[in-house]
């Protein structure tokens, strides 16, 4: 397993000028991304490196544009990385204590290292999906509550 802190970066924020660009390029590959389509991307001052880029590529890559136009500090966190209890709280947007509750009731895996615990990033968006589905179908069935009862 990976450590977050041996692979990933300080978060990328752009600069004013490579938020225009950012958004340049974002507008002009979106409708690619959208169809689903593989590019090939030539490098403007060497007519001769032409680099072949996957669909499911150029998607993330717009997102990525998208973030560095509004200025939104961005990172690319690899699923087999692990994070530390304060890194997992971070990323679900809760406090520690909460988190190690989640950890201590089984509700997300880990594994400890020492005394210390360290939690896959795919299994913290796997919480994070499980969770927000959660949440929809609470608030769906409560609307479908209202409406029988025809509240206003």
């Amino acid at each position: 397993m990976l450590a977050l802190l041996d692979q990933v970066k300080e978060p990328l924020v752009a600069t004013d000028e490579e938020a225009v660009i950012a958004k340049e390029a974002a507008e002009k590959l979106r409708s690619v991304a959208l169809a689903g389509v593989d590019v090939r991307l030539r490098a403007a001052e060497r007519a001769d490196i032409v680099v072949p880029l996957p669909a499911r590529a150029v998607e993330m890559i717009v997102e990525v544009l998208i973030a560095m136009a509004e200025r939104k500090p961005v990172s690319v966190i690899p699923h087999t990385a692990e994070l530390t209890t304060n890194q997992a709280a971070d990323f679900l947007n809760v406090s520690r204590p909460y988190l190690v509750g989640l950890l201590e009731k089984e509700q997300i895996p880990y594994r400890k290292v020492g005394t210390h615990r360290r939690i896959l990033v795919s299994d913290l968006q796997a919480f994070k999906e499980k969770s927000n589905k959660t949440r929809r179908e609470a608030i769906a069935s409560m609307v479908a509550e209202a409406q029988a009862l025809k509240l206003p």
